[in-house]
């Protein structure tokens, strides 16, 4: 009884609200945002540079880069004060400090949740209206879609503080510790992006679909040889960025699976006299709330996961091979050899560009 006293009235010191296994998990958890913060940077360099992605590709997988080194910021924004009340018994945030440094780290989940559903609606974009997808009009759906993908989640932000609005704190914690979200929020994030997700998925299946039917059937249907390339651009762009697709749709999993814990444990007690509901949420998740730390391990590690997965497209990780000296994006530059000149006065040689386009004549030739 007398611990139970405890969790109602709070009667603890500074550092005995940072529990020891809080304190471990925070010094984990601060290990991965400090390799996950500069590594998303770089990626952020390395995808602005590479010509190998349609610029509206490039735009929203520099959108997701940008709110995972923003959350790598936003969780030692929230951690340093807590570690500091563990190790020292003082509080240097306050309220105010610790709700922004909450909200913005929601708003790039919110960003980095619907990050997947973005990425395959550019690219059923692009195989769905492959015959002017490479117009001028059709460059602006990247920032549209980026747009959307902020804005979403901002509202998400906007709605749990509106919810928020009149929620008393009956068991006090440390401002950092304090959730600044309520069960009915979750729950409606949790649903939107289940559909969210639900809809990208039979996109991204019928989106295959239809780019292997074309790619089988370019060689007779198809005369143009923009649209043969816009075609052939997809089904390889979709193949390399599949593992970073897989990524996605995992991390959703796995986030919705784990900050689903809170709203089924707030649903068991929702029941109980309000002064104890609190005490006993406590008792089922720590009384460092431990449980829910399960789900900030879990996002920092999916952060980690979608940088390992660009690797998997080769140009991507050449460049990244290239920021440390192991590898040179284009070694040929280094080289200075003429042009050689054929018996029929013709070049030899080409450049990337005069390469394509000599493929692409030769093969209009054939078809004709």
């Amino acid at each position: 009884m007398p611990e139970y006293n405890r969790f109602t009235t709070g009667n603890f010191s500074l550092n005995e609200m940072v529990t020891t296994a809080n304190f471990v998990i925070y010094l984990i958890e601060l290990l991965f945002c400090f390799i996950a913060c500069p590594i998303n940077i770089m990626f952020i360099v390395i995808i602005t540079n590479t010509s190998t992605l349609h610029r509206n590709l490039r735009i929203l997988l520099i959108s997701t880069c940008v709110a995972d080194a923003i959350y790598a910021v936003s969780r030692y924004m929230i951690l340093i004060p807590l570690i500091v009340a563990y190790l020292f018994n003082t509080e240097i945030s306050s309220v105010n400090y610790c709700w922004l440094a909450k909200s913005l780290h929601h708003w790039v989940l919110a960003v980095s949740g619907i990050s997947f559903f973005v990425v395959v609606m550019e690219r059923g974009l692009a195989s769905f209206l492959y015959r002017t997808y490479e117009s001028e009009s059709c460059y602006q759906s990247g920032f549209i879609l980026t747009g959307f993908q902020w804005t979403y989640a901002f509202l998400i932000v906007v709605v749990n503080q509106v919810d928020l609005i009149g929620t008393p704190r009956i068991y006090p914690r440390l401002p950092c510790q304090v959730e600044y979200t309520t069960g009915r929020a979750i729950a409606i994030c949790v649903t939107a992006g289940f559909i969210w997700n639900v809809i990208a998925v039979l996109t991204f299946r019928k989106m295959v679909k239809f780019n292997r039917k074309l790619f089988r059937q370019r060689s007779f249907k198809l005369k143009n040889l923009t649209e043969i390339y816009q075609i052939c651009e997809n089904v390889k762009s979709i193949s390399l960025l599949f593992p970073i697709l897989v990524v996605m749709v995992v991390s959703n999993i796995v986030s919705t699976f784990t900050i689903s814990i809170s709203v089924v444990v707030y649903i068991m007690v929702r029941e109980t006299p309000e002064n104890e509901r609190i005490s006993i949420m406590t008792l089922v998740t720590g009384r460092g709330n431990e449980i829910s730390q399960i789900y900030d391990i879990c996002a920092v590690m999916t952060k980690l996961a979608f940088c390992w997965a660009i690797r998997s497209h080769p140009d991507l990780y050449k460049a990244w091979k290239s920021l440390f000296g192991t590898s040179k994006v284009n070694p040929k530059k280094c080289e200075e050899v003429g042009d050689v000149i054929g018996l029929d006065g013709k070049k030899l040689t080409f450049t990337v560009i005069e390469e394509t386009q000599h493929h692409f004549d030769h093969l209009a030739e054939t078809w004709r």
